[in-house]
């Protein structure tokens, strides 16, 4: 009896590792085949859509994203609706329809959340994410902005805490906006999906957008990081070009930013006029 006993025991202790190693390789197979998908993606638009929709079947700026989406239908489009710095404290019927049009098209919407560059507590975060998917249930992913992009293991917790909170209520995708250069450790611990490495009035140089040195994200792949570039007052296919080398997500806007003046204090507050040749560069090559 002892021996069967012993036999049975080890029989299922190799019933164990097998299974636990047969969910090991399946996890890891899974993992090579999202790389390889994302790999052979296209780069896509990352549009800040702080557009009230007013008349939503009529409102011209939404009719023109969507029928840019309808006209470019391979061409990824994530778009991050924003009702009041958030996602408010009651449903807005409107954003509600826009939601709806928008993914119609084949967009994806994510919902805004700010985060203070870490001032807000995480908690105060998590309620943001839980109101988006009570007030917007549709909404898929998150956009947070104003990320705190210190290196250091509290910065990067901090992020992830929010992140993973995020990926346990099912969005997707994450992106995180700290507006600047992200330190590895945020890439590595997996705190979002995208970064949006630079947000600014320039094109970041090419050394720059590689990443490639100690502590940076050259290790990781393009897909993982974004650019917003505002007060382009011309289309400059070439920088595009460059950045698509290292960014998979980027948006274009003439629309300037000057701190400190309230005629220029939001460039995302309407939608680029090179929106279309953006479009147009991204689904040519």
């Amino acid at each position: 009896m002892r021996i069967r006993s012993l036999m049975t025991i080890a029989a299922l202790a190799t019933t164990s590792t097998d299974g636990f190693a047969q969910d090991v390789g399946a996890e890891r197979v899974r993992r090579s085949q999202l790389f390889h998908a994302n790999a052979l993606q296209r780069t896509g638009v990352l549009v800040p859509l702080y557009v009230y929709p007013a008349n939503i079947h009529t409102n011209a700026v939404y009719n023109r994203l969507i029928d840019l989406k309808r006209r470019h239908e391979t061409l990824p489009m994530w778009v991050i609706v924003n009702p009041a710095t958030g996602p408010g404290m009651e449903i807005d019927a409107n954003y509600t329809k826009a939601i709806d049009r928008l993914q119609g098209a084949g967009c994806m919407t994510l919902g805004y959340v700010g985060t203070s560059y870490g001032k807000r507590t995480a908690d105060e975060v998590k309620r943001d994410i839980d109101l988006w998917l009570k007030l917007y249930p549709k909404t898929h992913g998150v956009f947070f902005d104003e990320v705190k992009n210190e290196d250091s293991d509290s910065a990067v917790n901090h992020q992830l805490e929010m992140s993973k909170h995020a990926r346990n209520r099912g969005c997707w995708p994450i992106v995180a906006n700290p507006g600047t250069d992200v330190p590895e450790r945020y890439f590595k611990a997996n705190a979002a999906d995208v970064f949006v490495i630079h947000e600014g009035n320039h094109w970041p140089k090419e050394e720059r957008l590689k990443g490639d040195y100690f502590g940076g994200y050259s290790d990781y792949p393009p897909w993982t990081r974004g650019l917003l570039l505002h007060s382009q007052t011309t289309f400059d296919s070439k920088a595009l070009k460059t950045a698509r080398k290292y960014c998979r997500w980027v948006y274009i806007t003439e629309a300037p930013f000057r701190a400190g003046n309230p005629k220029a204090a939001n460039p995302w507050e309407r939608l680029s006029s090179h929106l279309e040749a953006t479009c147009e560069a991204l689904a040519r090559d």
